[in-house]
C-alpha cells in the first residue's frame, strides 16, 4: 500500500469519527427573553447541546438599517434555535458552498449560536465568544462550528453574525448613519451574552473573545474601547492587520460612502453634491440590499490591472472618537507611542494574547493570480519583478503611506524584493507583506498592552506564532476554491482555524487532507486556547506534553511560542525586518516631513 494511500486512509478515519454526530432534542431552556429548544449532538461518544440561529438583536432592515443594533425583543412562543440563521449580506466566495450549512444570506441577520457541554458538574464555565474575519466584506458565525472546541476544552463557545460591508461600515460621520456599526453589533451580541449565558451554564465574570484577521481587528478594537470595560476578561486577537500604519483603519470613509451613493443615483437635484447627510441616507433605504451589495462590490474589489489603485478595506472601522477613540495609529506605534488614558483603561484592565502565522502574506498571491492573464505571465514560474512592485505591493504602499512612497519603496527592495530569481523574489514578496500587515502589529500590540498597565496591574501578555504546515491544502483554498503553486506551501494566513475548531469546518463529504501531526498541533492550540480563557494562563489547565512553558511577553526578552509540532519559546520576533517597519520607516518619514514643513515656513 503507498504512502499516499494510507495518508488517504488515515484522513478518511479521521474524518468519519470527527463527522460522526448524532442529533437528538436538548432541554428547552428557560431564558429572560423566552424559551429556546436546541439540540444535543453526540461527538465522539461526547454529548453537546447546541443552540444555533439565536436572534440577539431586532432586524436591522427598514429605517434600522445603518442604525446602531436595537436589543432583541422578547418572544412569546419557544424559539427553535437548530438550525443556523443566514449569513450577513455579503458576495460568497465560491469555495464557500463546501463550508457553510447553507448559503442563505440576508440583512435579518444578528443571531449567534451557543455550544454547551454536557455534563453533571453544574459549575458555571468560561465563555469565549468567536468574532469571524473576512475584511469586513464576507464571513458568518456557522462557518466556524465550535463542538470540538467546546468539548476540548469544556467551555461554552458563542460564535456571532454581524453587519458587514456596506450595511455594517457605511458611514456619513454624524447620527444619520453612525460610524462602526458592525461593531455595535459585536457589542450588543457581548451584552447579550453577558445577560444570558448564565442560562446556558457559562460563566457571565469569565468571557473571553476571540477572532481571526478582520476578526482579530476587531478583538483589538473590543479590546480598547470604554464600552466593554467589565463585559470582557479576556482576549485572543488572531492574525489582525496592522494599526500603526493604518491598513486596519477606513482611510476616506466619508468619500467612500458618496461613492457609493452616487453609484445609485442619489445625488438628485435638491442633492447633488450629497451635503445633505440625512437625505442621503434615506435614500441608500431604499434601495434594495441586493443591489446595494452589487455595487457594494465594485468598491471592495480593487482591479490591481490598472494604474492609481489601492488595495484597502473600503469599509472597515473609523476613527470616530466614540466606540473607535481617535489617535488609534499613534497608540499602537512604537515610534511615536502616543497614550491615551480612555485605551489605557479598557486594554490594562483584560488579558491580552496575541499572534499570527509564519507566512500571513500568502494571501497576497491569490490577489497575483487574477494578474496572470492581463499580463501574460504563470504564477507556477513565479511573479515577475515589475508586477510585484507595481501592481501589488505599490497599491498596498498606497493605503499605507500615501505621501511617503519612494522613501518606502527603497527599503522594501533593500530588504525583500532585491531577488533575481522570480520564485524567491515572490517569496520575499510574501514576507514584506506577513511583515508590514500581520506580524508588526503582533509585538505593537504586545507592547500597548504593557504600557496601558500601572505598576500594580497583574494582567497577562501573550505573543505566538504558528508555524505548523498543514497537511493538506490551506484554509484559503478551501474558501478560493482553488491552490496556489506547491513552492508556496506554508503556514498560511487562515491556517490555524482547523486546528482550532476541527475539520467540520468544512461541510461532511468535502474531502480534507488531516494528519497525525496536524492533530498533534490541534491538540497544541485548543488546550492553550482554553486554557488561557479559563484561567488567564496558557499553561495552565489541561496538560500538554513535550511542549515549552508559553513565558509572558516581556518589553525586554519580547518572548512568543512558536506553535507546531514541536512549540518551542522564541524571543524578538524578526528583528531586523520588525526594526524597519516599527522606527526606520515612520521615523524617516517623520524626519522628510519635519523638513517639508520648515521648508514651507
Amino acid at each position: 500500500m503507498g504512502v499516499s494511500l494510507k495518508r488517504s486512509l488515515l484522513a478518511s478515519c479521521i474524518l468519519a469519527v470527527f463527522f460522526m454526530i448524532v442529533t437528538s432534542h436538548a432541554e428547552i431552556l428557560e431564558t429572560k427573553l423566552g424559551k429556546i429548544q436546541g439540540k444535543r449532538e453526540t461527538m465522539k461518544g461526547k454529548e453537546i447541546d447546541v443552540y444555533l440561529g439565536v436572534p440577539y438583536a431586532e432586524p436591522p432592515l427598514g429605517h434600522l438599517r445603518f442604525r446602531k443594533p436595537v436589543p432583541k425583543k422578547p418572544w412569546t412562543r419557544t424559539l427553535a434555535a437548530t438550525e443556523y440563521g443566514p449569513s450577513c449580506m455579503q458576495i460568497l466566495f465560491p469555495g464557500m458552498a463546501d463550508m457553510l450549512q447553507h448559503t442563505d444570506v440576508s440583512e435579518d441577520c444578528l443571531s449567534l449560536n451557543v455550544y454547551v457541554p454536557v455534563s453533571e458538574n453544574n459549575a458555571p464555565r468560561a465563555v469565549m465568544v468567536w468574532i469571524h474575519g473576512g475584511g469586513y466584506a464576507i464571513g458568518q458565525g456557522m462557518a466556524t462550528p465550535c463542538e470540538e472546541l467546546a468539548l476540548h476544552g469544556d467551555i461554552v463557545c458563542v460564535t456571532i453574525n454581524y453587519r458587514l460591508t456596506v450595511f455594517g461600515f457605511l458611514t456619513t460621520l454624524d447620527e444619520n448613519a453612525p460610524s462602526n456599526i458592525g461593531l455595535w453589533d459585536q457589542h450588543e451580541a457581548l451584552k447579550w451574552v453577558k445577560e444570558h449565558i448564565s442560562t446556558f451554564g457559562g460563566d457571565p465574570e469569565s468571557i473571553t473573545i476571540f477572532g481571526e484577521s478582520a476578526g482579530g481587528s476587531s478583538v483589538q478594537h473590543q479590546a480598547v474601547t470604554k464600552y466593554n470595560i467589565g463585559l470582557v476578561k479576556r482576549a485572543i486577537s488572531q492574525s489582525p492587520p496592522t494599526f500603526s500604519n493604518g491598513f486596519a483603519l477606513a482611510r476616506n470613509p466619508l468619500l467612500t460612502t458618496k461613492k457609493m451613493a452616487r453609484k445609485l443615483n442619489c445625488n438628485t437635484s435638491d442633492n447633488e453634491d450629497l451635503s445633505d447627510t440625512l437625505k442621503l441616507v434615506n435614500c441608500l433605504r431604499l434601495v434594495s440590499a441586493e443591489d446595494l451589495m452589487n455595487k457594494t462590490s465594485e468598491l471592495v474589489q480593487p482591479d490591481l490591472t490598472k494604474e492609481d489603485v489601492e488595495f484597502e478595506m473600503a469599509f472597515a472601522p473609523t476613527e470616530d472618537g466614540d466606540f473607535v477613540p481617535y489617535g488609534m495609529k499613534d497608540y499602537f506605534s512604537i515610534s511615536k507611542s502616543k497614550p491615551s488614558p480612555e485605551m489605557d483603561e479598557a486594554f490594562s484592565k483584560i488579558d491580552w494574547m496575541v499572534g499570527s502565522l509564519a507566512d500571513e502574506g500568502n494571501l497576497m498571491l491569490y490577489s497575483a493570480t487574477m494578474l496572470q492573464q492581463a499580463f501574460e505571465f504563470n504564477i507556477t514560474s513565479g511573479i515577475p519583478a515589475e508586477i510585484i512592485d507595481k501592481n501589488l505591493v505599490l497599491p498596498v504602499l498606497k493605503s499605507m503611506f500615501p505621501d511617503s512612497i519612494k522613501t518606502v519603496q527603497k527599503h522594501i527592495h533593500e530588504m525583500y524584493t532585491h531577488k533575481t530569481d522570480p520564485i524567491e523574489n515572490t517569496l520575499a514578496m510574501r514576507d514584506l507583506f506577513s511583515d508590514a500587515i500581520f506580524h508588526q502589529h503582533v509585538v505593537e500590540s504586545s507592547l500597548a498592552h504593557l504600557r496601558s498597565k500601572t505598576d500594580t496591574q497583574k494582567s497577562a501578555t501573550y505573543a505566538y506564532l504558528v508555524s505548523h504546515v498543514l497537511s493538506g491544502k490551506n484554509a484559503v483554498d478551501y474558501l478560493i476554491g482553488f491552490s496556489l503553486p506547491s513552492w508556496t506551501r506554508c503556514a498560511a494566513h487562515g491556517d490555524e482555524l482547523p486546528l482550532l475548531f476541527g475539520t467540520n469546518i468544512v461541510k461532511e463529504g468535502v474531502e480534507f487532507e488531516w494528519s497525525e501531526e496536524d492533530q498533534i498541533a490541534a491538540n497544541t492550540v485548543m488546550t492553550f486556547w482554553t486554557n488561557f480563557a479559563k484561567t488567564g494562563n496558557p499553561n495552565q489547565g489541561l496538560p500538554l506534553e513535550g511542549v515549552a512553558t508559553w513565558e509572558e511577553f516581556t518589553k525586554d526578552k519580547k518572548g512568543y511560542i512558536n506553535i507546531g509540532i514541536q512549540s518551542e519559546m522564541g524571543y524578538d520576533l524578526l528583528p531586523e525586518r520588525m526594526k524597519l517597519w516599527m522606527y526606520t520607516i515612520p521615523e524617516e518619514i517623520e524626519r522628510e516631513r519635519a523638513i517639508k514643513q520648515k521648508t514651507e515656513l
